[in-house]
């Protein structure tokens, strides 16, 4: 995939949502990256965002803390989007 196939497709799934454009601008920074931190590609990337974020929303959850919960939960959503998008 090349990198705008990458950030065409991400457009399309989460281009609509403030967080998708934080996706959208690390899959243009990142792709291509000459050191390619541990060899990780942008699926890569996402998949450890959406663990971190699993893990948050599950200690918010378990402290009370529901807005932070549900941001955590929107976010989530988002990624899972993304993943989708560039898996097709």
């Amino acid at each position: 995939m090349t990198k705008e196939e990458l950030v065409s497709k991400l457009t399309a799934a989460v281009g609509d949502s403030p967080y998708g454009k934080e996706l959208i601008a690390e899959a243009e920074k990142t792709f291509g990256d000459a050191d390619k931190k541990y060899g990780w590609d942008m699926k890569d990337r996402l998949d450890l965002r959406l663990g971190i974020l699993k893990a948050y929303a599950r200690i918010d959850k378990a402290f009370g803390k529901e807005a932070r919960e549900t941001a955590d939960e929107d976010k989530i959503a988002v990624i899972e989007k993304a993943l989708k998008a560039i898996e097709q």
